[in-house]
């Protein structure tokens, strides 16, 4: 149990991690840039509503049945709500903060990591959490038909041989897995906007 508790873990974190790093750029140049706007968020918004699911077969026939393929199922069921709350965040900036930050010289490239960025973090965190529970959800989707190993493989395993019992403790399992990182991440997210905070009291 500990192995394939271990095995999903780890490919949580590489499917959220990717997400994270080609989510959060995306997310904010999209709802920085009207011209990446107009060129990106279409295409995005059409893939979007198709399911974990629906994309197994494809994993497969690319990736076969091996762990790249379940990293890729995860990548993608966190990557869409990260875009889309950075996406909103980056929209939703003070706009007298970039004139501002503009009438002080500051260039499109400070002005995005200096004022976009920190005004965006509530969202993008927002995104963060969503994304790493859907990951979650598609580590387990993945390990029943695309791996042979991970608590998904277990639960469907012990389905398919009978043993509720198992089936019961690997779903109580999950959940924890799933609890106990949002923790963490909520922990990350008060140290990191802990300026805000301040700011606000």
């Amino acid at each position: 149990w500990t192995s394939n508790a271990q095995y999903s873990s780890i490919r949580v974190a590489q499917g959220f991690v990717l997400a994270v790093l080609l989510g959060v750029p995306l997310g904010l140049t999209i709802g920085w840039s009207r011209l990446a706007a107009r060129m990106l968020d279409p295409a995005l918004q059409s893939l979007r509503p198709i399911p974990i699911t629906a994309w197994l077969p494809f994993s497969i026939a690319v990736f076969g049945i091996r762990d790249i393929g379940s990293v890729f199922l995860i990548f993608l069921g966190a990557f869409y709500p990260i875009v889309v709350n950075t996406t909103q965040g980056a929209r939703d900036v003070e706009r007298n903060l970039v004139r501002a930050a503009t009438m002080m010289g500051a260039s499109r490239g400070q002005l995005l990591l200096r004022v976009v960025l920190p005004s965006a973090m509530p969202s993008i965190f927002t995104g963060l959490r969503i994304g790493l529970g859907v990951a979650w959800t598609a580590v387990i989707v993945s390990e029943m038909v695309a791996v042979k190993s991970g608590l998904g493989y277990v639960l469907w395993d012990a389905y398919y041989v009978g043993r509720m019992d198992i089936v019961l403790a690997d779903m109580v399992s999950i959940g924890a897995f799933g609890y106990l990182s949002d923790r963490l991440l909520v922990a990350i997210e008060r140290r990191v906007l802990r300026w805000r905070m301040l700011q606000n009291h």
